[in-house]
């Protein structure tokens, strides 16, 4: 008789811990895809900055800090303003290289 009340005891223990993995999983869902979602939401809302505002910025910084007496800050975004333009050019046909040489 004491096999018999044992056994039911063992089987609801193990469905309690199935239950509550199930309602942390389903827990962890919910508060995990609303996160997600309005992060994404947020980053698509935002205005992309064009590239020309980006290298107004960088040139505008520029100034600051040469009028600030700081020549290396100014050279370092000189350099990333001229990388902007580079990253920011449509390729030309020159620009391209060739897929068959000649």
């Amino acid at each position: 008789m004491a096999e018999a009340i044992s056994g039911p005891d063992k089987l609801t223990s193990r469905s309690r811990m199935r239950l509550s993995k199930r309602l942390l999983i389903i827990l962890t869902l919910t508060l995990a895809i609303p996160v997600v979602w309005f992060s994404v939401f947020r980053s698509a809302a935002q205005s992309p900055v064009t590239c020309e505002a980006q290298y107004d910025t960088l040139v505008k910084q520029a100034k600051t800090e040469l009028t600030a007496g700081d020549r290396t800050a100014a050279i370092n975004s000189l350099i990333a303003a001229r990388n902007k333009l580079r990253d920011c050019e449509t390729p030309t046909a020159k620009d391209v290289a060739p897929i068959f040489r000649n």
